[in-house]
């Protein structure tokens, strides 16, 4: 499996008051020259606090395998 190049997240507010959270991992693919794009997590949550537990949980999973 190919380890981890980057990842990217995304923190939206929403119209509720609600905050949404989206993190992707990046690898680069073994068998040809392109990256690969995987969802780790993906939810809304209510404070910033808990989107960063969100970021937490998917970069501990991403860590362990994805």
């Amino acid at each position: 499996m190919s380890s981890i190049e980057f990842y990217n997240i995304e923190l939206a507010p929403l119209a509720d008051g609600r905050v949404y959270v989206s993190m992707l991992a990046t690898t680069v693919d073994d068998q040809e020259p392109q990256l690969l794009t995987q969802e780790i997590a993906c939810d809304t949550v209510a404070t910033i606090e808990d989107a960063l537990a969100v970021i937490r949980q998917g970069a501990a999973r991403a860590y362990h395998g994805l």
